[in-house]
């Protein structure tokens, strides 16, 4: 075949693929763009030793290399769109699924603090008034003083279930009232670890709503992870305010066993799903959710520190 053939057919299919390329990179396919940079940069570089006769020779060699560069490329940008997706799906799912769970706290709440909580006050009030009816039968009157008692308890379990689901708390007490109810909260219902609350926020830190709801939500299972999979002696929860910086660390420290680097239990795999699902909370706030050793220097109990930061500032 004629030189001047072959040299033509090359150049037609270079300007054929270079403007495929250039539809494609400004249709905003990322590769493309980087394909085109490449080849305009391997075109200058080798523009002053390039001849005729060795662009037929040496172009054949040259493009299949390009192109497999191209293919490389392109399959990695593919990869990257369908992992943000596959991440974009999760993070709507999680959000989806903290909605419904949020949504059915207080539904709950609502129905114990409306009708289960009166029904126990009146039943206790009931009880009260049969006092008088059983004074002469001591093991009549012994059985109703527990049956009282149950009843108390009963109420105050409820109450607690009521201050742990609903998150109005902190609109009616204020954000670092609420993690301190929070603390001697777990602190009443387990004996151990001791938790310990370390801050110098104000009465009302200067946060959005939605911002404090999901710190303290975030605090809170931090708390209960800790207490529930780390086998700590304590739990130490700091809340520092950069005034003027505009933004609040928060950091949940225990001196446990550390987080294992891969679940194989079901517990272990339900603290995994809680701390993607404390992330996903962070992320919706603008704050990057960090979980690290306490302490790496010792190999028996690391500890884990959970921290994030969040804004004080407007949005």
């Amino acid at each position: 075949m004629d030189e001047s053939v072959v040299y033509l057919t090359i150049c037609a299919f270079l300007l054929v693929v270079f403007s495929a390329s250039l539809v494609l990179a400004i249709r905003g396919n990322t590769a493309a763009k980087y394909f085109i940079w490449s080849w305009a940069g391997l075109m200058v570089i080798t523009l002053p030793f390039t001849t005729k006769a060795n662009i037929i020779s040496s172009l054949p060699a040259g493009l299949m290399l390009v192109f497999f560069l191209y293919v490389i490329i392109l399959g990695k940008v593919q990869s990257n769109v369908q992992l943000e997706v596959s991440h974009e799906e999760t993070r709507r799912v999680l959000a989806e699924s903290n909605r419904r769970i949020d949504d059915e706290r207080r539904t709950i709440s609502r129905r114990l603090h409306d009708e289960v909580n009166p029904n126990l006050v009146l039943c206790k009030n009931e009880l009260q008034r049969m006092s008088s009816l059983v004074a002469g039968d001591p093991k009549a009157s012994k059985i109703l003083v527990s049956v009282q008692e149950l009843i108390a308890d009963a109420y105050t379990q409820t109450r607690d279930i009521i201050k742990m689901s609903r998150i109005e708390v902190i609109d009616s007490i204020g954000f670092t009232a609420a993690i301190e109810s929070l603390i001697t909260h777990y602190t009443n219902f387990f004996d151990k670890p001791a938790i310990v609350l370390e801050h110098n926020l104000p009465k009302r830190p200067p946060l959005e709503e939605e911002v404090a709801v999901i710190a303290y939500k975030i605090i809170r299972e931090a708390i209960y992870n800790a207490i529930k999979h780390s086998n700590a002696k304590q739990i130490t929860v700091t809340l520092k305010y950069h005034e003027r910086q505009h933004y609040i660390d928060a950091a949940v420290t225990d001196d446990g066993v550390g987080v294992r680097p891969r679940a194989k239990t079901h517990a272990e795999i339900s603290t995994g799903i809680g701390l993607i699902d404390m992330r996903e909370r962070a992320r919706v706030i603008g704050g990057n959710l960090k979980i690290q050793p306490a302490n790496p220097a010792n190999t028996k109990r690391p500890g884990t520190k959970v921290s994030f930061s969040i804004s004080t500032q407007s949005s």
